[in-house]
């Protein structure tokens, strides 16, 4: 059944980083998705993720304001680039990356889609605190 999901609907919280607040409006918490996850995530000034993939899901990540910086490879930082405001990133499943906010002083406030029903799908790569 179709459904409308109004800001009230979502569950907001920081999920596996303090720095990153998620505001889930699709997922199997909240509709019963089965292969869909969709979320606004606003990331602090300089703050960045740490080493870590997605498994089996891939992501599409649309840039609605702010200035990020991806970078990815074997161990997750030997290929980079940045993105700004009006751009897509896709990160493929299992691709090892660290997502970051490059901006000092501004959010960054994006649209996250992955095709599994949960944002749990997160496995760290490094040694850093969860």
């Amino acid at each position: 059944m179709a459904t409308r999901l109004t800001r009230a609907d979502w569950l907001t919280g920081t999920g596996q980083h303090p720095g990153m607040e998620r505001a889930v409006a699709v997922s199997v918490k909240t509709v019963g998705s089965r292969g869909l996850y969709s979320s606004i995530v606003t990331t602090v000034p300089g703050e960045k993720t740490r080493i870590h993939h997605h498994g089996e899901c891939e992501t599409s990540i649309y840039i609605l304001s702010g200035e990020a910086h991806f970078s990815f490879g074997p161990t997750g930082v030997e290929e980079r680039f940045d993105a700004d405001a009006g751009d897509f990133v896709y990160i493929p499943a299992g691709e090892i990356h660290v997502e970051s906010n490059r901006s000092a002083t501004a959010p960054l406030v994006v649209l996250l889609s992955r095709n599994c029903p949960d944002s749990l799908n997160v496995y760290p790569f490094d040694d850093a605190p969860a």
